[in-house]
């Protein structure tokens, strides 16, 4: 039973529509990925794209020439809208599929390892800033007013 297709990248400049047909998709220049983009800078896994909840969603898989959405380089799952730019190592596409009614494009998903437990609840030292010094006392003594 075939898959329903749930979008498409479409590239910008031209050339074959990719059509979106597995919930889960990774893209790279491997024959073994589901989108095999056959160019000399992209990665051998560049990419992974998720359908979730009638959204698409993107994560680099730590390529050498990253992943871009809008001109934006991600760091961790970014959520697509239709029609969003997506820029695999200098390939751009765009993506093309609908959400459904009522759906919300929900925000960045948190990557879990971008923070230490300790920073995420609040426990984390903060650096540091140095004391300044104080001068030392020119005249000798232990400082503080002298009686004249």
């Amino acid at each position: 039973m075939p898959h329903p297709i749930n979008g498409e990248l479409v590239p910008v400049g031209g050339g074959d529509s990719i059509p979106l047909v597995r919930p889960k998709l990774v893209l790279g220049r491997r024959e073994s990925c589901d989108v095999c983009l056959r160019f000399p800078n992209i990665s051998g896994q560049h990419c992974e794209l998720t359908f979730k909840d009638g959204v698409w969603f993107i994560r680099d898989l730590g390529s050498t020439n990253g992943t871009k959405v809008n001109n934006d380089r991600i760091q961790s799952t970014k959520a697509l809208r239709p029609g969003d730019e997506i820029n695999i190592a200098k390939r751009i596409y765009k993506i093309q599929y609908k959400l459904p009614a009522g759906a919300q494009v929900p925000h960045e998903e948190e990557d879990i390892t971008s923070q230490s437990l300790l920073e995420k609840a609040g426990l984390a030292r903060q650096p540091r800033s140095p004391q300044p010094r104080r001068p030392a006392n020119p005249g000798g003594g232990w400082g503080g007013d002298e009686d004249e």
